[in-house]
């Protein structure tokens, strides 16, 4: 089922994406993650994780390249099911939107510049913090530790002003072995160099410090050809069967102008979501991909910008955040075990055919429709209508919040709403909207009120979960903070 909502794309990151895109028109942006938002904090201890939950089942699915089935729901509502308690995947309703309750935020740290992401190991409490302008530091035992962990800002200089930088380092990744290991992986776009606005996946070791990493790369993952300023993908993660995902933006301009055709070629590797096995030889395409030769990497094409993505830990299913241009985003869905879908871009933008004019579908493919479709163009009504870049979440696994159990979050960097859905098989269930902040003029619509002295939610770049499976934004370009609950 495909949630289509009224709304008024850029970003993954920022403006420089949104005032130069359209073909079929263009409309306002707001800065990105390339500049500040001015907000400052202090380092507070977030709440204790307890320990990670064990995966259920993986949902079984025949198929590829098959499209999204379903009718169309417009509009939103407030009220329904959520999920129960337990590790296994509850019982899932998709009559009814999510009843989320009452929730809050707390903060874990504060006052880190440029935040876009925040990851922990396997078996580990410690996140590891990474800042746009390539460092990656440490936050262990409730506080931040001195030093960095990583620190590759030699080749990034982002630019400010007008145009806000979408490039820099967006990502890290630990794979299941990392304890023993001290592998882990980076997905950055430099911005100066030989490498200059080359999308690249590197290869790192832990040193024998293990707060602080050896500084060169033992290998190049993935480096792609040079490419314009934006749409850089810049998300990596481990999934459930121990392969590295790589999302990749489909090269940047207006209407896949830069690269054209990429998204819609599984030989190319822009515009795509990639299946790589770190451990294989070049060019560590990982074996079972749905694609021979040249397209052996390539798991899913059609994409435009997959700035952020998540495996739900109980059913393996795969759900995507692929970020618009001008007047659409969307939320893709993906069974586990399913591959070879064509998402539509450049053809389509959400679920509309041809806001770019003259694009075609890869022949003999099928279009996958999204299961959350946004209109944010100008004349745009909805709920979703100041929504700029989509921001793909997680189901949530945790305990904290049984109301929350299997609700699937989503959000925007700069739009004012998150949602939430529950997912169960080709039903999609009506939306909750769950609004960032508080409003004195609506004091019964579901908030995230924020403790511990945090000041007003803003931007978003990431949502992330412990190995508890609790849920955590990164907000405001400078803050990790947690969803606990509310009162």
């Amino acid at each position: 089922m495909a949630l289509t909502l009224g709304g008024g794309a850029c970003l993954a990151l920022g403006t420089g994406a949104c005032s130069d895109d359209g073909e079929a028109g263009s409309s306002n942006a707001t800065s990105g993650p390339g500049g500040s938002q001015g907000s400052t904090g202090t380092m507070g201890n977030g709440t204790g994780a307890g320990s990670g939950t064990g995966a259920g089942p993986a949902t079984t699915t025949s198929g590829s390249g098959g499209a999204g089935g379903g009718t169309t729901t417009t509009g939103a509502t407030t009220t329904g099911q959520g999920g129960s308690g337990g590790d296994e995947p509850p019982t899932c309703d998709a009559s009814a939107a999510p009843d989320v309750g009452k929730l809050a935020l707390a903060p874990v740290v504060t006052d880190l510049d440029k935040l876009v992401y925040a990851a922990q190991p396997k078996g580990s409490d410690d996140w590891y913090l990474v800042q746009q302008t390539g460092q990656i530091r440490v936050f262990s035992g409730g506080a931040l530790r001195p030093g960095v962990f990583l620190d590759v800002s030699s080749e990034i200089r982002l630019q400010s002003g007008a145009f806000d930088d979408e490039r820099g380092l967006f990502t890290i990744a630990f794979p299941p072995d990392y304890a023993t290991s001290g592998k882990f992986y980076i997905m950055m776009t430099p911005t100066t160099g030989t490498n200059m606005n080359r999308d690249t996946v590197l290869e790192y070791q832990r040193s024998s410090d293990p707060y602080v990493a050896n500084p060169t790369p033992t290998k190049t993952i993935l480096r792609l050809d040079s490419s314009q300023l934006n749409h850089n993908g810049g998300h990596i993660v481990f999934g459930p069967d121990g392969m590295l995902y790589v999302g990749t933006g489909d090269g940047g301009g207006s209407c896949n102008s830069d690269k054209p055709g990429t998204p819609q070629d599984p030989n190319s590797p822009f515009g795509k979501i990639l299946r790589l096995d770190p451990n294989a030889p070049e060019p560590y395409a990982a074996a079972g991909n749905p694609f021979p030769g040249e397209g052996a990497r390539t798991w899913h094409y059609g994409m435009r910008n997959p700035w952020r993505f998540g495996f739900d830990r109980a059913t393996k299913d795969l759900y995507i955040g692929d970020v618009g241009q001008d007047d659409y985003e969307e939320v893709d869905f993906v069974p586990a075990g399913v591959s070879g879908l064509n998402f539509g871009w450049p053809k389509f933008e959400g679920d509309h055919e041809d806001t770019c004019r003259g694009r075609t579908l890869r022949e003999g493919s099928t279009h996958t429709r999204p299961i959350v479709d946004i209109d944010r163009q100008a004349s745009a009504t909805g709920p979703f209508r100041d929504y700029k870049s989509v921001i793909g979440g997680f189901v949530y696994r945790g305990a904290a919040l049984p109301q929350l159990k299997g609700v699937y979050l989503f959000g925007d960097y700069t739009g004012g709403r998150m949602g939430a859905l529950m997912q169960c098989g080709d039903k999609t269930s009506p939306l909750t909207i769950i609004l960032k902040n508080p409003d004195p003029n609506t004091p019964n619509a579901p908030a995230f009120a924020r403790q511990g002295g945090l000041p007003t939610f803003e931007g978003l770049t990431a949502i992330v979960e412990d190995n508890a499976g609790e849920l955590y934004f990164v907000a405001n370009r400078n803050s990790l903070v947690k969803i606990v609950p509310g009162t």
